[in-house]
């Protein structure tokens, strides 16, 4: 069945907002809590950061390969969003929690700490991620899951941005460390009551092959190497994230130590992810209207625009602030609706020109240079900072703050131009993928 029920699509969607509460609190806020709540320096925050992505990464094929040759009563992805909710939210707390340690014993115990979530996060998100393309393979159908999903995943960043830290002020009164531990706790409740809803509303399709008629990793491996498509959104959105992190990462810095307004933080934060949450409709309705491909082109002109103005004009006043982040805020809104929705297509262009179909390995391959981008842009932002002369809970000089907002601004926007360029040359639109699709039933009919 390929027309879905607007039921499947809320159920399958509000996932995400469980998920973005975990991914967007580490990327919002666990840079800031190492340096400004830890007390350690950026550029072991930066490695720290860096290793536990880079885990992550490494982790994630290979959980997308198990899960996808898993064959349970629940389907093949459902179970581990089942048995690895609680562990995720637990990971969580502890994740946000200053340990009574100093020196080597902190700094080991903050990486560990670090890899056992990110373990955690992998068992959950790569399954949960892998049931789009379990759920339909209609083109438009995907487009309007995703759109749910990124929706749902985009409030769920909302959430946190907007809520992160008055709750990290209230329940701390002014001991920011327990605040951080309060803010683990609540997330991760909430989580893991909205995971056990998308498992009561989505269910998977009866399974089309054997685990044993699946290919191996070589096999695998060779279908998403010929994959030319796969390969140009893989390339647009890696350069992307890797850049456009080091404005997401800095921002609360610019807003404490350049404005001197770390008490609207939350505020801040909500304009920047609530406008993209807002943009994600229209979005979507052009990427039906206009297809995927030139939707992507007309948000990153409007995305190199937000980061240019950022650049050259001098900000000083709050208003000025929340008109420019709610800009880049509405531009990459189309970015997750947009790669999401595109990621799926790509995996039936490997289907027809190899005649090997993968979907959570493809998934995993993806998330797993998805996260490899963001330790290494991590590792990097830390350096940087250093190098800049960057100082926690110190006042920052003239030309540190000038620095700052350089990283934060010319670094995406050089990200911004590679992306276009990038997807310029995306072959798949419609109806391109409705051949591709009858190709392949045509295909199967053949060698029934």
């Amino acid at each position: 069945m390929n027309t879905l029920t607007n039921k499947i699509r809320i159920g399958y969607g509000i996932g995400d907002y469980a998920i973005c509460l975990y991914w967007s609190g580490v990327s919002l806020y666990l840079f800031y809590f190492y340096t400004d709540v830890v007390g350690i320096s950026p550029s072991m925050a930066g490695l720290i950061y860096g290793l536990g992505i880079a885990w992550d990464a490494l982790t994630d094929p290979y959980m997308g390969f198990i899960a996808e040759r898993t064959r349970t009563k629940m389907g093949s992805y459902r179970p581990y969003i089942y048995y690895g909710s609680v562990p995720l939210a637990l990971s969580f707390i502890l994740l946000l929690w200053v340990p009574p340690f100093e020196g080597m014993s902190l700094l080991i115990f903050l990486l560990v700490a670090n890899l056992f979530h990110r373990t955690c996060f992998t068992i959950v998100s790569v399954p949960y991620s892998s049931l789009t393309a379990r759920i339909t393979d209609d083109s438009d159908e995907r487009t309007k899951l995703t759109t749910a999903r990124m929706l749902f995943a985009q409030l769920g960043t909302t959430s946190i941005s907007f809520l992160g830290f008055p709750i990290v002020l209230f329940f701390g009164a002014g001991e920011e460390s327990l605040g951080f531990v309060y803010l683990g706790l609540i997330a991760g409740f909430v989580a893991v009551i909205i995971l056990a809803a998308t498992l009561y509303f989505v269910k998977e399709r009866e399974f089309e092959s054997a685990k044993e008629a699946l290919p191996n990793f070589k096999n695998v491996a060779k279908s998403v190497s010929n994959n030319y498509p796969f390969w140009i959104v893989f390339s647009a959105i890696l350069i992307l994230i890797g850049t456009v992190l080091m404005f997401n990462n800095n921002l609360i810095y610019f807003n404490k130590y350049s404005l001197g307004l770390h008490e609207y933080q939350g505020m801040i934060l909500l304009f920047l992810n609530g406008s993209a949450f807002a943009a994600i409709p229209i979005w979507a309705y052009l990427a039906v209207k206009l297809g995927k491909r030139n939707t992507w082109l007309i948000s990153m002109t409007f995305l190199f625009f937000g980061f240019t103005v950022f650049y050259f004009y001098p900000i000083s006043k709050l208003n000025e602030l929340l008109f420019i982040v709610s800009i880049i805020g509405f531009s990459n809104g189309a970015t997750g609706v947009l790669f999401w929705s595109m990621l799926p297509d790509t995996i039936e262009y490997g289907e027809w020109k190899t005649g090997i179909r993968t979907e959570s390995s493809l998934y995993g391959f993806m998330t797993f240079a998805q996260k490899g981008a963001i330790a290494l842009a991590a590792f990097i932002l830390g350096i940087i900072l250093t190098k800049i002369g960057f100082e926690p809970n110190q006042e920052q000089s003239k030309e540190t703050l000038e620095n700052l907002k350089a990283l934060m601004s010319l670094v995406p926007i050089v990200g911004v131009l590679i992306s276009f360029a990038l997807v310029y040359f995306y072959p798949i639109d419609k109806k391109y993928h409705n051949q591709l699709m009858d190709d392949i039933e045509k295909r199967k009919l053949k060698n029934v």
